[in-house]
């Protein structure tokens, strides 16, 4: 294909200018410019009416860089059925409803697609060609907009920027990656994008500036999770944070220095194993939401004080110093899990004593709170003098 640089202004010269054509329009048609050989119809000219017979069709611009800037089109409608016009990069350009009539012209012809730009003759009332409004997360089909989610596949590292905005940024590394979110305060008011890993390790997402993602400096998206991505103008939230099964499991540390209440929030919140660590100066509280949770808790707490978690306004549970466990709320209160543990006292019949004390332990075995007596006293003398090989031995 030849491509069209224009040196001194103007058009192509024609062997002879074609300025009116007509097409029946039953299938897609792409059209051709007159200067190609190997073309024998559907030639672009200045003007075409198009007898719009088939329902849904299209009409197909040749190649914007073969031709000059400022080459000009009139479509008129004069079938039954709406038809579209695209770019030669199949973007929309005019869609043109039965008795319409529109022209288009070529702005820009750097690249295959073109720059293309129309507007409609004798309409009452102007109206914005959809065309002409879409752009990064809007495509244009017939006469609406519609929202468009194209997707970006991301091999490396990746800042996303206000062009991205829609976008879904699709990590499909081998290893592990960075997606950088911009500053909220430069972007679009409504900036949104799309967070999909895809790849096989964590896409580590964040934020630009000193904004925060759900509270967090950075959100970590296992392989197979995905979210919607926001920003009110100062930090970024997640909706619809998918997480895969294979990695709902997660541990977090966090020091509860210090005596009185803490209570959980941000991004400490649904988490499922939780390691409490500091030197406590008094009796301690760890305050958890009035949410359905599971709690996997270890003490690794200092000092001589307790260490209580519960919802506000309940009894919730103590954790001892050095120990751990599973524990859940129910949404009124924290309670112990495991409940399968041994019944104490153990009782007799399972290998126990019944008992929690030495001399209950001993009665219920049979014998007396003090023991047993083996002999009395005058027996234990005569079985000493029947075992003496003397006669008259003493006790």
């Amino acid at each position: 294909m030849t491509e069209w640089t224009d040196q001194f202004g103007g058009a192509n010269i024609y062997p002879s200018e074609i300025t009116y054509s007509e097409i029946t329009l039953a299938a897609n048609v792409t059209l051709n410019w007159p200067t190609e050989a190997s073309a024998s119809s559907n030639f672009v000219t200045s003007v075409i009416d198009v007898n719009a017979t088939g329902v849904g069709c299209v009409i197909t611009m040749p190649a914007a860089n073969a031709a000059a800037p400022g080459i000009t089109v009139l479509f008129n409608n004069i079938g039954a059925n709406t038809f579209t016009v695209r770019n030669a990069g199949g973007t929309q350009i005019i869609s043109s409803t039965s008795g319409t009539v529109w022209q288009a012209y070529l702005a820009d012809n750097s690249t295959t697609a073109g720059t293309w730009r129309s507007f409609q003759y004798g309409a009452s009332v102007s109206a914005a060609q959809a065309s002409g409004l879409a752009g990064t997360g809007l495509i244009a089909i017939g006469a609406a907009l519609s929202q468009t989610m194209p997707v970006s596949n991301l091999l490396v590292n990746y800042t996303a920027g206000n062009p991205d905005i829609g976008v879904v940024q699709n990590w499909t590394g081998s290893g592990t990656g960075t997606l950088t979110l911009p500053d909220p305060s430069v972007v679009y008011t409504s900036w949104f994008i799309v967070a999909k890993n895809s790849g096989g390790g964590a896409l580590t997402v964040t934020p630009g500036g000193t904004a925060t993602i759900d509270g967090s400096s950075t959100l970590s998206l296992q392989p197979y999770e995905s979210c919607i991505i926001i920003q009110d103008g100062a930090d970024f939230y997640t909706i619809g944070l998918g997480q895969s099964g294979t990695f709902a499991f997660d541990y977090t540390t966090i020091s509860v220095a210090g005596s009185g209440t803490y209570t959980l929030s941000g991004s400490e919140l649904n988490r499922i194993a939780y390691n409490f660590t500091g030197v406590l100066t008094g009796n301690k509280i760890v305050q958890v939401p009035a949410t359905i949770q599971q709690y996997w808790i270890t003490n690794s707490t200092t000092g001589a004080y307790t260490l209580t978690v519960k919802l506000s306004g309940s009894t919730g549970i103590v954790i001892n110093q050095g120990s751990r466990g599973i524990y859940y709320s129910n949404g009124s209160d924290v309670v112990n899990a495991d409940t399968g543990g041994l019944s104490i006292p153990l009782s007799i019949a399972s290998g126990g004593t019944g008992a929690t004390t030495a001399s209950a332990a001993r009665t219920n075995l049979g014998g007396t709170s003090v023991g047993v007596a083996l002999f009395t006293a005058v027996d234990a003398q005569a079985a000493l003098a029947a075992l003496s090989p003397i006669s008259g031995g003493t006790f």
